[in-house]
């Protein structure tokens, strides 16, 4: 029978692009009359976006947002003072190679954010924006599956693999309008937002991937009253989301995910049923970047002789992805605050952000460990009723247990800030307590040393040491019996048949019979 050798393509994710842009921030603000002169500069703000993003053959195109706030006091009054500014940008990449369908992550964040006032109606902010981007793609790898004819042996290794991926992508807008308790007085001016997502769901009905949640929105806003009396007050409020994504006939035998991005969150006041600006007008957009995979399990051929003929062979190393593990960890950090020359009378607000993280996938052990910076910013006022604003930055390193293993894997994954608590001691010592939030995927992957080409020389037969069905052997303990038939060109059944044996691994020392196979 002549030699015959079937192929398989595996789809093989290969990563097409991996770099950081940076884009500068400046902006030149002259107050509106309206607003007091500066007198004091309390803190400066960038807040980073991608609004959105197309992807070519040739080129990555995206647009960025930056929302800048700065905030200041005038002349003889406490009240907090908020200017609020957006910037756009558009910025393009191109790509080394084409991508196949390719899987995009654009991750802005503030590398530094400086802010002062050049005279008292004129401000000037300067800062700078990292974009990381990380292109992924498929490519196609040919493998070989099995082997017929000229008496080859074969030895095959299970492999599963991700065989289909789809990708789909859906911007959706909430909206909601939320009142003020009667008790607490008009708002004045919003000083800060931020959105955490709480309880995403997703499933797969009809077809179509159903997707829920949750967006706790968290507002921090300014109040002043008729006798001229001011502060700060905060609330808190949920809105729910529920979307259908169309992503081509996906059904029960795929494992789908949907990943919500936060795109913006503009909150302004209005006016509302009372006539007072007691009413915060909320518009969140999210995205929802969607990814079925469906996984196939294919046998591919790891080593192959002749019992008969001399052979000539090629191996390859295949890096086979397995279906994205989600991981998530709560991971308790703290910080402390040495007292300053001013110390706090209230604080009003705690906030915390993460940056320079880095996470390293730790084999050994089978854990994530995590590390970087936590900066705390408290937003107060001292005993003269001035807002001031506390910054301190920490170094951290904490550690979480992994259920998937983590050798030969990626993680793509982020760290934030869940929860953060503060307590003020009476020395003027601030401690902060945060829990982070690690959320994402662990990529992982098998290494298989599959044969790539194969080939037998007819025309050359071995040559046997003479003329017998049977020989002696002296097997060593956890020696594989398949080496022992490629060396002696026998089977690996005729072996095991012959001396009774239930593994393809030697547990002890012995002598075996080979039988030879003619």
């Amino acid at each position: 029978m002549d030699l015959k050798v079937n192929r398989e393509t595996l789809p093989v994710t290969e990563t097409i692009l991996d770099e950081v842009q940076e884009q500068s921030v400046e902006l030149d603000y002259v107050l509106p009359d309206y607003d007091p002169d500066i007198f004091r500069i309390i803190g400066c703000e960038i807040q980073p976006t991608i609004l959105s993003y197309t992807t070519g053959s040739e080129r990555i195109s995206y647009e960025l947002r930056a929302d800048i706030r700065i905030l200041y006091c005038g002349s003889g009054s406490t009240l907090l003072q908020c200017v609020s500014q957006q910037l756009s940008f558009s910025r393009s990449i191109e790509l080394p190679k084409m991508a196949d369908n390719p899987t995009v992550t654009l991750q802005p964040k503030t590398t530094y954010a400086n802010c002062r006032a050049v005279s008292p109606r004129r401000l000037e902010v300067r800062g700078a924006i990292s974009i990381p981007i990380r292109i992924t793609g498929e490519k196609k790898q040919e493998v070989i599956s099995d082997i017929f004819g000229m008496h080859v042996q074969m030895r095959k290794v299970p492999v599963t693999y991700a065989a289909q991926k789809k990708h789909a992508t859906k911007n959706i807008i909430l909206n909601e309008d939320v009142e003020l308790v009667h008790t607490k007085p008009p708002i004045r001016a919003i000083v800060r937002n931020e959105v955490h997502l709480l309880h995403q769901e997703h499933s797969i009905l009809a077809g179509k991937l159903v997707t829920k949640g949750e967006a706790e929105v968290y507002v921090l806003y300014t109040w002043q009253k008729d006798d001229g009396t001011n502060g700060m007050d905060q609330m808190q409020f949920t809105i729910p989301y529920s979307q259908i994504v169309d992503m081509e006939q996906i059904d029960d035998t795929y494992q789908a995910r949907a990943d919500a991005q936060i795109v913006r969150c503009d909150t302004k006041p209005v006016i509302g049923k009372s006539g007072l600006m007691d009413t915060i007008q909320c518009e969140i957009e999210l995205r929802m970047q969607c990814t079925a995979v469906k996984t196939a399990s294919i046998q591919l051929v790891a080593d192959a002789f002749s019992t008969r003929y001399l052979c000539d062979q090629s191996a390859s190393t295949l890096q086979i992805d397995m279906v994205p593990e989600p991981i998530t960890a709560n991971l308790p950090c703290s910080a402390t605050i040495p007292p300053g020359d001013t110390i706090p009378e209230c604080i009003y607000d705690l906030h915390c952000r993460v940056r320079n993280i880095n996470m390293q996938l730790l084999p050994d052990t089978n854990r994530i460990r995590i590390s970087g910076m936590l900066c705390c910013s408290i937003l107060a006022r001292d005993e003269t009723e001035m807002p001031l604003l506390i910054e301190k930055e920490e170094a951290f390193e904490v550690y979480t247990d992994s259920d998937t293993p983590v050798e030969n894997a990626v993680l793509q994954a982020q760290v934030e800030p869940s929860d953060c608590t503060y307590h003020l001691a009476s020395d003027g010592t601030i401690s902060v307590k945060a829990t982070l939030l690690l959320h994402g995927y662990l990529h992982s992957s098998a290494k298989h040393t599959c044969l790539s080409e194969f080939s037998v020389d007819d025309e050359n037969k071995l040559v046997r040491d003479g003329d017998y069905a049977l020989k002696l052997y002296y097997g060593i303990e956890n020696e594989d019996i398949w080496e022992i038939a490629k060396r002696c060109h026998t089977s690996v059944t005729a072996i095991m048949e012959e001396n009774n044996l239930s593994e393809e691994q030697l547990h002890a020392s012995g002598m075996l019979f080979i039988p030879i196979v003619h």
